[in-house]
């Protein structure tokens, strides 16, 4: 599970911090990834890759201002459809903006709340259930000494990685990319919604938006492009009509 902390408040960060860690405890979640920020831009340049295990927990108002905290929420939800998102403020009568932004937000939770904890207990036990009742919509792979589960919507294709055999490049919808530690070979037996349109190549058929048969390309969803072999247009053809 990935949290990420929002606040330029350092004893509402602390608080926070302990909380989700005697959380994870108790609800059993294997080595959380719990990171902080206290400014904006900090954290807009590292969003968790999109997953039904994210959660932002942010502070409404940052340095005066009340409504940093839904602008950052409406970043996050336009990236990560499946993200949680939990807004803490001391001002109540700032909800009624949330209308204003179209985030879809997970809960909203008073700093001095005597509830706190209850409350950000039964919210992270409503994203381990939401993420068992998504779980055929992610993919989940080894990254480094972790795992993550990626929606596999956010999945365009991987590549052989030139520098290393026995890894692979994920190449991602919002054009972040990852070495994975695993083969083509090996990744196109973990899931049917892969084909092998290259010897190089391994795409989420999903995502393709068409295929220029005559320059041998494929053209994603997102406007990335990748080869496709001769020997494969017609397979991939089928492929499409029957998807």
């Amino acid at each position: 599970m990935n949290v990420a902390i929002l606040t330029d408040n350092h004893v509402h960060q602390f608080n926070l911090i302990k909380l989700v860690y005697q959380i994870s405890k108790q609800l059993m979640i294997p080595q959380p990834n719990v990171v902080n920020y206290r400014y904006v831009a900090e954290i807009e340049k590292k969003l968790f890759i999109p997953s039904n295990q994210n959660i932002y927990l942010l502070d409404l108002e940052i340095n005066g201002n009340p409504e940093v905290g839904f602008r950052l929420g409406q970043i996050i939800r336009e990236q990560d459809a499946y993200a949680s998102i939990i807004f803490f403020t001391n001002h109540e009568d700032l909800l009624s903006l949330i209308h204003n932004y179209k985030v879809l937000a997970l809960d909203f939770i008073v700093k001095d709340s005597p509830t706190l904890k209850e409350d950000l207990l039964n919210d992270f036990k409503y994203v381990m259930t939401h993420a068992r009742n998504t779980a055929q919509d992610m993919y989940t792979l080894s990254y480094g000494k972790c795992f993550l589960n990626i929606a596999f919507a956010n999945i365009d294709f991987f590549e052989s990685d030139l520098t290393n055999s026995h890894a692979s490049i994920l190449r991602l919808s919002d054009n972040r990319s990852l070495q994975i530690s695993k083969n083509l070979h090996e990744i196109e037996q973990t899931d049917p919604r892969f084909f092998r349109v290259h010897q190089s190549f391994l795409v989420n058929v999903d995502n393709i938006e068409s295929i220029n048969k005559s320059e041998k390309l494929i053209y994603l969803k997102n406007g990335l492009t990748c080869p496709l072999s001769r020997r494969k247009i017609k397979a991939l053809q089928d492929r499409l009509t029957h998807n």
